[in-house]
């Protein structure tokens, strides 16, 4: 419980500071091509294995495709599967493709799609030994991270003062804490990876994949590529010496 009290601190402090300094927003692109090769190296090497485990590598590698091009079909065509793109300072990067148009559905939206940040970050306290589930749980905090910049950006956006924004983003952690809780009191499902692996890794790998495409878009393949392989080097190598540690 310490560790989601101390990831909803730093978030929550994240997205405050981001409603007063702009600067962040820049911070925040730079980030973004490491942070998305992090999410695609967490589920190449670490979640898609356990999840090849337990229902073997075809259901497992065309479960994650096909949910990750139903997410993008969904993204692109009906509405933005992060609320806080619609900000145009999330994976997206600095874009304006989704605007938002109301701050209350934009607001409850957020606020579901917190709690299941919550819920997922809270997974590793569940199921301490589960190699996944550890996966799964930094992955949703490193995606977290550049998402409280955006939080910060869209509540000063959308809302008339700082403290009515300052309020904003309360409320939506108050969301991340309570599905952190809520996960942590039910056993995250009794812990059955089978039954949220799929469409969890799927999302990282979405959102990963979204931060590298505008990256290429701005920058060009080459740079994504290069910028990406660090995360995606450090999630390997972390992997590989797991392995090598296990009994």
């Amino acid at each position: 419980m310490l560790t989601i009290l101390l990831a909803f601190c730093v978030t929550t402090g994240i997205a405050i500071v981001s409603t007063y300094s702009a600067r962040h927003a820049d911070l925040q692109r730079r980030a973004q091509p490491w942070i998305g090769g992090f999410l695609v190296g967490i589920v190449v090497f670490w979640i898609l294995p356990e999840l090849a485990k337990e229902q073997g590598w075809i259901v497992a590698a065309f479960g994650v495709t096909a949910s990750v091009f139903c997410l993008t079909v969904i993204d692109r065509h009906v509405c933005p599967i992060c609320p806080f793109c619609a900000a145009g300072l999330h994976v997206h990067g600095l874009t304006t493709r989704h605007v938002p148009a109301f701050g209350w559905p934009l607001l409850v939206v957020g606020c579901i799609h917190c709690f299941v940040d919550g819920w997922t970050m809270a997974l590793s306290q569940v199921a301490a030994t589960s190699h996944a589930s550890l996966a799964l749980s930094w992955g949703a905090f490193a995606h977290k991270v550049p998402e409280s910049v955006a939080i910060g950006f869209l509540a000063a956006r959308l809302t008339s003062s700082r403290p009515r924004a300052v309020a904003t983003i309360l409320s939506v952690q108050t969301a991340m804490l309570g599905g952190a809780i809520l996960s942590l009191t039910t056993g995250g499902l009794q812990n059955r990876l089978s039954l949220l692996g799929l469409p969890a890794s799927a999302c990282l790998l979405f959102f990963g994949l979204l931060a590298l495409r505008e990256e290429s878009r701005l920058y060009g393949r080459l740079r994504a590529i290069r910028a990406a392989s660090l995360g995606v080097a450090f999630c390997g190598t972390v992997a590989l010496a797991l392995q090598l540690v296990s009994p």
